[in-house]
């Protein structure tokens, strides 16, 4: 690995890519734990490759493992970009739920577990009353981390037909998730 790392540094395309195609599922891992309810995930997986190419291009094998150099550079850059969205009032970005602070912790707070199941129920209410078929179909692939092209594949739909009832499922969820906020 430290042959490759540096002839990508060296600006071997191939070796560039061949790096960040090795850590395509921490990418995608990380942009998981992120849900945009008004964003796209291509963005922020985009942003996860950014940070292996700021990776290479600063590694510097005397500090650390590349790996966990890598880990580090792509969760930052990944929410380093939620920031600055938020900071510059982009909706899309704003309405951002990272997914750890809904999924329950292995502890035994009866109050947590009640107030997760009742939100999970809220969901799962609101996906099933909200969304067509077609939408619930979409919205379940892609939050299951599912790419577009991806999505497009398993339904047989265009990447127009896949985007637009991504977006109309998340802004139905999110003004029906707002109302219980």
């Amino acid at each position: 690995m430290i042959d490759l790392i540096k002839r990508a540094q060296q600006g071997n395309e191939q070796a560039r890519e061949q790096i960040i195609a090795d850590f395509k599922p921490l990418i995608r891992a990380t942009a998981n734990k992120l849900f945009l309810i008004s964003g796209d995930k291509e963005d922020l997986l985009m942003e996860g490759a950014l940070g292996v190419v700021n990776a290479i291009d600063s590694f510097d094998q005397t500090k650390g493992s590349f790996a966990n150099f890598v880990k580090n550079c792509v969760v930052n850059n990944m929410f380093s970009a939620v920031r600055k969205e938020n900071a510059q009032k982009n909706k899309a970005m704003q309405d951002y739920v990272p997914l750890e602070s809904v999924v329950l912790q292995d502890d035994n707070n009866p109050l947590k577990t009640t107030l997760y199941n009742q939100f999970q129920n809220k969901l799962n209410a609101c996906i099933e009353s909200l969304l067509t078929p077609g939408e619930k179909q979409v919205f379940n692939l892609f939050v299951e981390g599912y790419t577009y092209s991806e999505i497009c594949q398993k339904t047989g739909k265009s990447e127009k037909s896949v985007d637009g009832a991504l977006q109309r499922a998340r802004k139905k969820l999110s003004v029906a998730l707002n109302e219980y906020r």
